[in-house]
């Protein structure tokens, strides 16, 4: 039986990628996709999310509630120089259907967190607004998931939002240094492991070409700004898989090397915010609840399951 998920979401081109595996992928059943403020507004993603539907023929699609609008103590802070100013690599011409989404995603989340109790993985992508106002409305709800699955931090690599913090974790440090010592069931997946593995746009041109459908054309549209950018920044033409390696960790838990540990994000510092610091070993420390912070990936069976279901 296909295991029950929630897919929380700030709805850039990453989170594209990892939704439309998510949805192709049959070990798992998405629930429901709730949106959240960051790589762009909470409504562009919200809007996204519903393109991305639309744009797979989903037959069967899950409820869309859209969430914040800006983290829970800071002003929205948005990457459109990556994503696009619509969060989809500008394409032009692709508009979903209007649709009015649920205005509710915390109620969706706990109501989700009830109904699927113990059993129920939630993959957040994007910053923890969300998850952290459940967290403060109904604990017990949040508490009752069988995992969260979070992309966020940077450990022992350099951030890239700033010298030391990863973009999610900036965002929302509070909502981030909220849910990590909650103790609730969470699997971390930081730069550390993500920027592992690099989708060059040869290889991405190449394998959509072979399809040559209506999806296929979407991927290769709303991905080639967000390549272009890794171009000037990084010197490669193509793309981290940030989001999707979160997905993959939800579907095949096995794929990861983890630690188990205690971690704190920075929510006061000038030149920190967001800086995630693993400060416990196989204990708590000074009563902080663990995490599992995942440390390896392997890279080879992600990549095979990432073509094997983007292509699908």
């Amino acid at each position: 039986m296909a295991r029950p998920v929630l897919i929380d979401t700030d709805a850039g081109v990453d989170d594209a990628l990892a939704l439309i595996l998510a949805l192709r992928s049959p070990e798992i059943s998405v629930k429901a996709i709730t949106t959240v403020a960051g790589n762009v507004e909470v409504g562009k993603c919200t809007r996204n999310v519903f393109t991305i539907l639309d744009e797979l023929q989903t037959p069967d699609p899950p409820p869309v509630a859209q969430g914040a609008a800006r983290p829970l103590r800071r002003p929205v802070f948005t990457a459109p120089e990556v994503h696009g100013s619509d969060g989809l690599g500008d394409m032009r011409g692709r508009k979903a259907k209007s649709r009015r989404p649920n205005p509710h995603a915390w109620k969706v989340i706990r109501d989700c967190c009830l109904q699927y109790s113990g059993r129920l993985t939630i993959v957040a992508l994007g910053p923890l607004t969300n998850l952290a106002t459940v967290l403060r409305k109904d604990p017990r709800a949040l508490r009752s998931v069988k995992r969260i699955v979070s992309m966020g931090g940077a450990f022992r690599v350099p951030g890239n939002t700033g010298p030391v913090a990863e973009f999610n974790y900036f965002v929302d440090p509070d909502a981030a240094d909220a849910l990590l010592g909650s103790g609730v069931r969470m699997t971390v997946v930081p730069l550390d492991v993500t920027e592992r593995v690099v989708l060059m746009r040869k290889e991405l041109e190449l394998r959509a070409r072979r399809r040559a459908n209506r999806a296929s054309r979407f991927i290769l549209g709303f991905t080639k700004k967000y390549m272009r950018f890794h171009d000037r920044t990084e010197g490669f033409y193509g793309a981290y898989l940030h989001d999707p390696i979160a997905v993959a960790v939800a579907v095949l838990p096995a794929i990861v090397e983890t630690r188990r540990t205690a971690v704190r994000v920075e929510t006061k510092g000038e030149l920190t915010r967001g800086m995630s610091v693993a400060v416990g070993g196989l204990k708590s420390s000074a009563g902080h609840p663990l995490v599992d912070v995942a440390t390896d990936l392997d890279g080879e069976t992600f990549l095979r399951f990432f073509h094997s279901r983007l292509w699908k």
